[in-house]
């Protein structure tokens, strides 16, 4: 644990200028904290440090579980594992005569027969955002069609295929159910929709729960009537239609041994972390 004093950056943008930032020498951050996707960027350009020594001096709190390893090296600490998972309305899926769905199929049922009760105009929401959030949808959607991102035995991409096609297909379908403004939602602006009473039915990160479970900006009807389920399939495919992530901290390389150590340990010292 770090007994000093941690300064915190929560410019939401930062994933586009962590690579510029740990570049500079000295780096703008003594850690990242991260996930999957972050850490390949930063090992890729040779921006963050073993913490094998660290771990061994300072790590002994520390569960198995929570060493991200890359070639035998522990490369950063993970401290929450994440996935989407199907949120609902309890109160409005029970109005319209619907279970919880348990496949994308049946969420474009339940959507209708919400459409049709004249509950809900776009009572479906999912992390649509151009950019980084659409692309994890189609992920999502076509890894749950067991679809393979490669040809088998090469570094060449392969996407563009039936398994491809369905996975498009779907999240056109589901898009007739969504806000028109899809495109423009990430998970705050999905959440926000939720809170908002607009929304019955929605895949979204397990680790916003709590947040959803609030009362601040929401309601008691909402808060109250706020359930969630496991991942959904697809396609009538067995594996669930979503990802696992962790999240966690690194740290940049060209910190030294010493100085890290008296950044752990030394209250006068703060450790610089940027949230990604």
């Amino acid at each position: 644990m770090c007994r000093g004093s941690v300064t915190a950056n929560h410019n939401k943008d930062y994933k586009d200028v962590m690579v510029a930032a740990l570049t500079a020498n000295p780096a703008e951050f003594s850690s990242v904290i991260g996930n999957n996707g972050v850490l390949v960027t930063l090992m890729n350009d040779g921006l963050v440090r073993s913490l094998d020594d660290l771990v061994a001096k300072h790590g002994q709190s520390l569960n198995p579980s929570q060493l991200v390893t890359v070639d035998g090296k522990v490369m950063a600490i993970a401290f929450m594992a994440n996935a989407q998972h199907l949120f609902y309305r309890a109160d409005i899926l029970s109005k319209a005569g619907v279970a919880a769905p348990t496949t994308y199929e049946e969420v474009l049922a339940a959507a209708e027969a919400i459409k049709a009760a004249g509950l809900m105009e776009h009572p479906f929401a999912i992390n649509t955002k151009a950019g980084w959030n659409l692309g994890e949808e189609f992920v999502n959607m076509y890894m749950g069609s067991g679809g393979e991102f490669f040809k088998a035995g090469t570094a060449e991409v392969s996407i563009n295929n039936e398994k491809g096609a369905a996975a498009l297909k779907m999240m056109k379908d589901l898009s007739a159910y969504m806000n028109p403004d899809f495109l423009t939602h990430d998970s705050n602006a999905t959440s926000a929709e939720w809170k908002a009473g607009n929304v019955a039915l929605m895949n979204m990160w397990g680790s916003r729960v709590g947040p959803l479970r609030e009362t601040e900006g929401s309601s008691q009807v909402v808060v109250d009537n706020t359930s969630i389920d496991a991942p959904m399939t697809v396609g009538g495919g067995n594996t669930p239609a979503t990802t696992l992530w962790w999240d966690g901290w690194t740290v940049y390389k060209n910190i030294s041994d010493d100085e890290l150590d008296a950044k752990i340990t030394d209250e006068y010292d703060p450790l610089y972390i940027a949230y990604t």
